[in-house]
């Protein structure tokens, strides 16, 4: 084996300087560092072996095109052993939660309850307002009863429950309310043997601006062993230019069948405007 020792080695003028013949092998022994202070092209990658250091990426090199395929809707995290690790991808409406110091954090559902909007009505001239679409998806549900308005001057806004699509009657909605007055002060009405939840005093105005909002809250409706208690609270403008607040509750006590809807009505009269919307509580 021959050895040839020079400072340097450039091919003729115009031409180029050529390692070898194909077949042949060009042998870099170790230890030998190759400096490099220009633009090395034409080298397969089936050349290249061997570890890249984290200074020879430039920042921001890496682009999303060169990551692997993952799951839609994974999100990157690290394991207990400072790994890369893909989060599984959750079901629609949970929330990343942490899982504590050394573990990937989860999907899970929202703490403390996440309003889940259903439907949404808008009331236009009508004898009654109907909400319906509660079931076992739900251990809660949420009306909420915006800007109200009857149609005659001092009305009473009723409830009554809907099972199986009909709305039910009968003597059947025990209910009591405590209303504050901003002007004459604390009031009640309860009854025991209603044919409808009463949510209002009889005093709700229908001048410009007067109106009903408030909030009704279904526990477990379908539930089908138990009776089911029911919930309001409301703030309204009277006939006479003051304001109630009112919370009240009570329950339908003709058995236990599940609640699939309630039914809103004035007293008498239309209601002439408002928007109703449905809520499930997780």
């Amino acid at each position: 084996m021959s050895k040839v020792e020079v400072d340097q080695v450039d091919p003729q003028s115009g031409t180029t300087l050529t390692l070898g013949t194909s077949g042949d092998t060009v042998s870099i022994p170790s230890g030998v560092t190759l400096a490099n202070a220009g633009t090395v092209t034409g080298i397969p990658t089936s050349a290249l072996s061997g570890t890249i250091a984290t200074a020879q990426i430039a920042d921001d090199a890496v682009t999303l095109a060169k990551m692997a395929p993952g799951t839609d809707g994974n999100v990157i995290s690290y394991d207990a052993s400072g790994n890369p690790v893909a989060v599984a991808t959750g079901s629609a409406g949970q929330v990343l939660t942490s899982a504590g110091a050394g573990a990937p954090p989860t999907f899970a559902a929202a703490a403390g309850g996440m309003h889940n909007l259903i439907s949404t009505a808008t009331i236009s001239n009508a004898a009654t307002a109907a909400v319906t679409g509660m079931d076992s998806t739900y251990s809660r549900y949420l009306v909420t009863i915006n800007n109200l308005v009857p149609a005659g001057d001092g009305k009473t806004l009723y409830m009554q429950v809907i099972i199986g699509g009909s709305v039910q009657s009968g003597t059947n909605y025990p209910y009591g309310n405590n209303t504050r007055n901003s002007g004459s002060g604390s009031a009640g009405n309860e009854s025991s043997d209603s044919t409808f939840f009463k949510i209002s005093k009889s005093d709700i105005g229908n001048a410009t601006g007067e109106n009903y909002s408030g909030e009704i809250t279904l526990y477990n409706p379908s539930e089908t062993s138990q009776f089911k208690n029911i919930g309001w609270r409301s703030v309204y403008n009277l006939d006479n230019g003051s304001v109630d607040s009112n919370i009240g509750g009570g329950y339908y006590k003709s058995g236990q069948a599940a609640i699939t809807g309630i039914s809103l009505k004035m007293n008498s009269g239309n209601i002439t405007s408002g928007v109703i919307k449905l809520y499930g509580i997780t």
